[in-house]
């Protein structure tokens, strides 16, 4: 709504400006980082080839590689150790956390086949034979220093909890005199001050924020809805979800009323021919029109980024496809016909009217 008397709106809207959307943009993986995220692949297909349903473990490796090394590496030593080399494994619920812990059901059986652990053996090899910092902490260090967000205040996002752990001792290394918060799942957030850290109550790192003493927040999505950040002009998805929802909760936590800044700035990371990217080339020609549509990346396209995933692109494509090109509602009622409401002589009670509105378009 316009001021009559200043004539601009009453709350200024908050723009967004988006980095990392370009296909140059996304980050070269070295040599020894692909040949690990060809091992990350190889792994989900073999896994996912004798499962049924579970999108979310059958694509485990490439969603925790995609995020850090480190997430990749710590998934990675957890099934080598605790999975036994028999048996099959059951469906999981869908179900992710900022734990580290690999996620299965109530008596599942963890198991792996004898290739599959060869390959995930190769993955680790490849990882421990290069002592190289993950390509990801350039970008945020770029971002943080020469961009200048530092300054205007900047909250990183991981889907996991030790991706944000191991960006916390990469960063507390080149920012020593700066106070470094993790907002996490209970009893895990804190404050970093120099190579020292304690755990600090979510409310007061929050009241931190707000008052900027704090202007770098490291946080994951369980601790994420909710959170006011309004006091940070800039963002860093350190990741992409593979749920779209999760996109635009993680960017609301800074657009939103009270924001500081006319313009926010937010970075979002993938590695050059990860899934990621494949997705990101399949959906840029929607993404656009999805989202001007909608007002959000709907669910259903999380399917996607699994079918990739599975080497089943032409399934992707038809998921993708499938959004329609207008609103449902602009379909159902495009043509309105005029009714001569006088003759109507009945009122339909509350339980028709209720069937009649749950009905799907």
């Amino acid at each position: 709504t316009i001021n009559p008397e200043t004539r601009e709106p009453y709350l200024k809207p908050i723009a967004v400006e988006l980095l990392g959307e370009r296909e140059e943009d996304a980050i070269r993986l070295p040599i020894y980082l692909r040949d690990a995220y060809e091992s990350a692949e190889e792994f989900c297909r073999e896994l996912g080839s004798r499962m049924k349903g579970s999108g979310f473990l059958k694509t485990i490796m490439l969603r925790r590689v995609g995020s850090s090394i480190a997430a990749g590496r710590n998934t990675a030593e957890k099934m080598l150790t605790s999975w036994q080399d028999i048996g099959s494994i059951a469906p999981e619920s869908d179900v992710e956390s900022d734990d580290d812990e690999v996620l299965v059901s109530p008596g599942m059986s963890k198991t792996l086949t004898d290739n599959e652990r060869r390959v995930l053996e190769r993955f680790l090899k490849a990882l421990e034979a290069n002592q190289e910092r993950d390509p990801k902490y350039e970008v945020v260090r770029s971002c943080l220093r020469d961009r200048g967000w530092l300054e205007r205040g900047c909250v990183v996002f991981s889907q996991y909890y030790d991706s944000v752990q191991w960006l916390a001792g990469e960063l507390v290394k080149d920012f020593p005199n700066q106070t470094i918060a993790v907002y996490a799942g209970s009893g895990r957030s804190g404050v970093w001050e120099g190579d020292s850290f304690r755990y600090l109550d979510r409310e007061q790192i929050k009241d931190s924020v707000r008052t900027g003493e704090i202007r770098l927040l490291l946080g994951t999505d369980a601790a994420s809805e909710g959170l006011n950040l309004q006091r940070l002009g800039t963002l860093i998805n350190l990741d992409l979800p593979w749920n779209p929802t999760r996109l635009e909760q993680r960017k609301g936590r800074i657009q939103r009323i009270g924001q500081i800044n006319d313009v926010v700035y937010v970075y979002n990371m993938r590695y050059l021919g990860s899934v990621e990217d494949r997705v990101h080339q399949l959906l840029s020609d929607r993404l656009q029109s999805i989202f001007g549509l909608f007002g959000q990346v709907p669910d259903v396209l999380e399917d996607v980024w699994i079918d990739v995933a599975m080497g089943m692109q032409d399934q992707a494509k038809k998921i993708i496809d499938a959004v329609p090109e207008k609103h449902p509602f602009d379909l159902r009622y495009e043509k309105v016909e005029s009714i001569d409401w006088e003759s109507c002589a009945r009122v339909l009670d509350r339980n028709v009217k209720r069937e009649a509105l749950m009905k799907p378009w």
